[in-house]
């Protein structure tokens, strides 16, 4: 796939991810585009970094990029990713599930669908 064909299917992918996220949320979410997003997250949900990948093959950085957008921007963070054909899965670390069994961030992270994304992401706001 050439540069401009993945860079495309990214755009695709965030405002796919973008529609959804505020259907099932209920707020309205905004692309971060330009320079708002240089060196950020992709997709601004109050309270979280959101990196979303649209590729076939998951890769571990894509998880430390989320990791690193989240620590410099004091949110917490969650990589939505999706291959073709298949539901968006959200990776959160598991000190945002359960902070009390995982005190320390960084050190797990957990899949989820995105509904259940949006469940806890509606409990964390409360």
């Amino acid at each position: 796939m050439t540069g401009r064909m993945s860079r495309d299917k990214g755009a695709r992918g965030e405002r796919e991810l973008a529609g959804l996220l505020a259907e099932r949320l209920g707020i309205s979410i905004q692309r971060r585009l330009g320079a708002a997003r240089d060196g950020g997250h992709d997709i601004d949900v109050p309270g979280w970094a959101v990196e979303s990948k649209r590729t076939e093959v998951f890769v571990e950085a894509y998880w430390r990029q989320a990791q690193q957008q989240a620590e410099a921007t004091g949110r917490r963070p969650v990589l939505f990713w999706r291959a073709s054909r298949r539901p968006w899965v959200a990776y959160v670390d598991l000190h945002d599930v359960s902070p009390v069994a995982f005190p320390v961030r960084g050190r797990h992270r957990c899949a989820m669908t995105m509904d259940d994304w949006c469940q806890l992401a509606r409990e964390v706001a409360a």
